[in-house]
């Protein structure tokens, strides 16, 4: 590791997020993060000494085997690391894919141990858009609704709708791809497009969402929402705890503020540890896709 990237640290939640997961190889989780981070761009001034406006804005890129990359950060600390700069521009993942042009990759956090690459092929799929949404139709309105925040983005909404949602879930966590997973889905169309048809013989029980997040087995499990489908959300077990503080901060702000005692664990989990099986069944889930992710705010 250079004196560069040893003097590092991370600036923000974002920062230490990615620091774990970039270091376990979890590109997935790190896309998760990425979805719905505040990100941030060099910004410069224009000849006249104006803030650049937007439709004027320089992009700055640097040449990997002779393709243009856009930079990319997650604090101006990592940014100044990397180039000189007059001042920085908020901006988000999806304002990001939809103004990249096309033929060019993303580098987000070059020069920091956080650093990650995109190849130009993938840099469309990073984020769901009304294009890819297109095809998709909500079985109902938490569907509707998850749909439009993914697009938006809209973090603070789509942690809302789901700590309140009702979801179908297998009594067992699943094993896949050497992950325990804890699978939820918010219809029965979501379920069938993921486990219909898998000859999985695990029951499922329909509760509220913070159900299933109170009796979390442990962070080895991953949670993943309608694994599959373009609204697909998933997080890490460590992150459950956030969704959790959430929920609590969401009741508050809808009464008021006003104290209350908090809702009672019900009395029977509604998922088991997942079982060791001398001859386990495949199971191959469909790509939900990088852009579906969400970053749990703690």
């Amino acid at each position: 590791m250079s004196e560069e990237t040893s003097a590092w640290a991370p600036a923000n939640d974002v920062e230490r997020d990615l620091q774990r997961v970039v270091g376990d190889g979890d590109i997935d989780a790190v896309m998760s993060i990425l979805a719905v981070a505040p990100l941030v761009v060099p910004g410069y001034r224009d000849e006249a000494g104006a803030d650049a406006q937007p439709g004027r804005q320089r992009l700055l890129t640097r040449e990997r085997d002779g393709v243009p990359y856009l930079l990319v950060f997650t604090s101006p600390e990592a940014m100044y690391r990397a180039v000189p700069a007059d001042g920085w521009r908020a901006t988000t993942l999806t304002e990001v894919v939809s103004g990249t042009p096309d033929g060019w990759g993303l580098a987000v956090n070059p020069v920091t141990p956080i650093g990650v690459l995109v190849k130009p092929e993938d840099v469309p799929e990073l984020v769901p858009t009304q294009r890819t949404m297109r095809d998709f139709t909500p079985a109902n309105e938490v569907e509707r609704l998850l749909r439009d925040a993914l697009v938006a983005p809209d973090a603070e909404v789509l942690l809302d709708v789901l700590v309140t949602a009702q979801v179908i879930v297998p009594t067992q966590a699943l094993e896949m791809d050497g992950v325990l997973v804890v699978p939820v889905f918010t219809s029965v169309d979501r379920y069938e497009e993921c486990l219909g048809g898998r000859d999985l013989d695990i029951p499922v029980v329909t509760i509220d969402f913070i159900s299933v997040l109170r009796q979390w087995p442990g962070d080895d499990h991953r949670l993943a929402v309608n694994p599959g489908s373009p609204i697909g959300i998933t997080l890490p077990g460590e992150r459950v705890r956030h969704l959790v503080a959430h929920a609590e901060q969401l009741v508050r702000r809808r009464l008021g503020d006003a104290p209350g005692p908090p809702p009672p664990a019900p009395p029977v989990a509604p998922f088991a540890e997942a079982q060791p099986d001398p001859e386990p069944p495949p199971i191959q889930l469909p790509p939900g896709g990088i852009g579906g992710a969400l970053r749990g705010e703690g």
